[in-house]
């Protein structure tokens, strides 16, 4: 038996900084395929990918994201939710499909098939030596990218995902997750108060060693602290709003 998919997995880190050197038509191919892949719930492929090597789209997906790893990157990928193509589908049915893919659970499932598609995608390109980044910072202005990539009713943009070769300089490595006996749970979740913050404050003081070790002290903070900090400012409050307008949680 093979680690080579586990360690390859293991040694992910998200990659910021790339060479410019572009991806190939071959390589966009390959990657996306093995996007395809990926488990779909009931067969339904609720997602389409934009590739992005335009660079005047890029920097309005910039101007949304603020990262300039929009742009500096060997290829661009954006994932969108999308039900377009079953409201076609729809058009000549003989039942009314809307009521699904309107629904809460038509946008679990369909955010959970770009969820997979992505992670595969992801998979294979650092397989193929290259780095990837998501883009959650896409959501932004969830309007704006609507237009720029002229999206239609029923689709949805998730994330991106920027991916290229490593540049020389960069020097990222993976953070230390939480321990695999906090999250794993036998049989039936473990809700142990004084448990699990015992192990919260042992993976804080991990967390904050890390930091301390990469940034010469110059970053200290704790796991705890870094998702306060996140949690309690970054709301983009119209979210459920432009969910709306797109066609979804009508029901």
């Amino acid at each position: 038996m093979s680690d080579y998919v586990y360690d390859l997995m293991r040694k992910h880190h998200s990659v910021r900084k790339f060479k410019e050197s572009p991806l190939s038509d071959d390589a966009v191919k390959k990657i996306v395929e093995a996007g395809q892949s990926a488990s779909t719930s009931s067969y339904l492929q609720t997602y389409s990918i934009i590739g992005i090597d335009d660079p005047k789209i890029k920097e309005d997906l910039k101007e949304v994201s603020g990262q300039p790893y929009v742009v500096d990157n060997g290829y661009l990928f954006v994932f969108v939710l999308d039900y377009y193509r079953h409201s076609l589908v729809n058009e000549n049915a003989e039942s009314d499909m809307s009521i699904s893919f309107s629904s809460a659970e038509g946008l679990l499932v369909g955010s959970i098939d770009v969820a997979l598609v992505s992670e595969n995608m992801a998979v294979a390109a650092e397989d193929m030596g290259y780095g990837i980044v998501y883009l959650g910072s896409l959501r932004n202005d969830v309007a704006r990218v609507r237009e720029i990539l002229d999206l239609p009713d029923y689709t949805f943009p998730l994330f991106g995902m920027a991916v290229g070769e490593p540049a020389e300089d960069e020097n990222g490595a993976p953070k230390p997750r939480l321990p695999f006996e906090h999250i794993f749970h036998k049989n039936s979740y473990d809700a142990s108060n004084d448990k699990q913050r015992r192990e919260l404050e042992a993976y804080d003081q991990i967390v904050s060693d890390y930091y301390k070790e990469r940034t010469n002290g110059e970053r200290t903070e704790t796991w705890s602290e870094q998702i306060e900090q996140f949690l309690s400012s970054k709301t983009r409050p119209d979210m459920l709003d432009q969910l709306h307008k797109a066609g979804f949680i009508k029901k």
